[in-house]
């Protein structure tokens, strides 16, 4: 009813995909973009025997860490729609489902949609994994803040970040959303002038909506890189991921959580 040619994933699982809806949870959207980062763990959230193609029946089920052990959530494909537009996750490419389904029997494992508007991301990324987590208060961050995200991003964790604010979906001039989670994608140690500088890569589940100060994607700091490490590592696009100094990411966000399969 919604669309012709659904399908469940076209051309991979990407955090691209992703863009929120009306629905409070970015939480669990940050969690998932890092989920779309690690094949090992998302091959075990995601089945991919299924689709809308050969033996569909409306049916679709993912898998969830719960107590212990993965359980099995199967749900219809009814989606929550209101004045012609999505309530829940929007898919980027108006036919790929996959995003808003996994949404859909997330909230089924929460008991309701309701129940996704507000969370912590910690918890979303033990129930994709069932792994250990660990946060770091980064308005008291450890004094090597710095190599612990370079070794985390090696050991291919999960990570994520929020920032506080009592108004929630807030967008500073900065670009920055008060109150909201984003998925921490990357961080790297770069030749900059004459010295070395950190920095962070960030994305901002809404799908746009990113940061807008050093390191952003036009700014002139990245005129004083290597041409080839810009060309890899800034993309100029209005797709929520943005880059920033570790100085600017310890002072914009309150919370870094890293999740692995082990300790």
């Amino acid at each position: 009813e919604l669309q012709r040619n659904p399908r469940f994933i076209m051309d991979g699982v990407s955090r691209f995909d992703i863009i929120q809806g009306e629905i409070g949870d970015c939480w669990l959207l940050a969690a998932l973009g890092s989920l779309t980062m690690q094949k090992r763990f998302l091959e075990n959230v995601l089945p991919k025997d299924q689709g809308f193609q050969k033996d569909y029946a409306g049916i679709f089920h993912f898998r969830f860490w719960q107590f212990g052990d993965w359980l099995d959530v199967v749900i219809d494909d009814r989606l929550p729609f209101l004045n012609g537009s999505y309530l829940s996750v929007h898919p980027r490419t108006s036919n790929e489902f996959w995003p808003s389904l996994l949404e859909k029997a997330y909230a089924k494992l929460r008991g309701s949609y309701q129940n996704l508007h507000g969370g912590y991301i910690s918890d979303a990324l033990v129930d994709f994994t069932g792994g250990v987590q660990v946060q770091f208060s980064l308005k008291d961050p450890p004094p090597d803040l710095e190599e612990i995200l370079k070794a985390a991003g090696k050991s291919q964790c999960m990570m994520g970040c929020s920032t506080s604010g009592r108004l929630r979906n807030r967008e500073m001039r900065n670009g920055i959303v008060q109150g909201h989670a984003y998925t921490v994608t990357g961080a790297v140690k770069i030749r900059y002038k004459n010295s070395w500088e950190h920095i962070v890569r960030v994305w901002n589940p809404w799908g746009h909506g990113e940061w807008k100060g050093p390191w952003s994607d036009n700014s002139p700091e990245w005129d004083h890189v290597d041409p080839k490490i810009k060309e890899n590592l800034c993309r100029n696009k209005d797709d929520g991921e943005f880059w920033m100094s570790c100085e600017d990411f310890q002072e914009q966000f309150s919370w870094l959580c890293i999740c692995n399969s082990t300790p």
